[in-house]
């Protein structure tokens, strides 16, 4: 068993996260079609209809992994659902880099905000993350939470956020050549 604190800083973590990547696909929906569209993993024109369900499903997951502190049932199939589109993800990228279909917009938050390049470095971090968020499906000791929790995670919280962050901008810095 483990403490409910680290089962609870993933799935809010996560929850988070897919929230915002949600909102985001939604606000820039004529974006994120051409993106979804690239990763060529959908019959010719199914991304019109499978971007809206996709959108649907990270907003619904995080939203339900936001939960886990008032309903853990509800916190703990977010974070199955989060987990679930994290591995989802992480194949596509995969899939693509194996074909050689490296020119895409990964789809994180921020289309075209960067040089669209697929690398392995995206694969390693959705896996990582998928390991975290599974850390919230273990089973919780009994022991009720008190306020000092709550600093523990908002501050565990920014911390993930920060590291998050800063692995983004090493994934997108530009490549250098090397000459021999």
């Amino acid at each position: 068993m483990i403490d409910p604190v680290l089962a609870l800083l993933p799935a809010i973590g996560a929850g988070c996260l897919f929230l915002s990547a949600g909102v985001h696909k939604l606000r820039d929906f004529a974006r994120f079609v051409p993106t979804l569209a690239a990763y060529r993993l959908l019959p010719a024109g199914w991304a019109t209809v499978a971007a809206p369900a996709v959108i649907a499903a990270e907003i619904a997951a995080g939203a339900a992994a936001l939960a886990m502190p008032v309903s853990p049932a509800l916190g703990r199939a977010g974070a199955l659902g989060c987990a679930l589109l994290l591995g989802a993800y992480a194949a596509a990228i995969a899939i693509n880099l194996l074909r050689g279909n490296t020119r895409i917009d990964c789809g994180c938050l921020g289309f075209g905000a960067r040089v669209p390049e697929l690398r392995w470095g995206l694969v390693g971090r959705n896996a990582l993350l998928l390991a975290a968020v599974l850390t919230a499906l273990l089973p919780v000791s009994p022991r009720p939470l008190v306020w000092l929790d709550a600093v523990t995670v908002l501050g565990g919280l920014a911390v993930m956020a920060l590291i998050h962050a800063g692995a983004d901008m090493a994934l997108h810095l530009p490549r250098k050549e090397i000459r021999s």
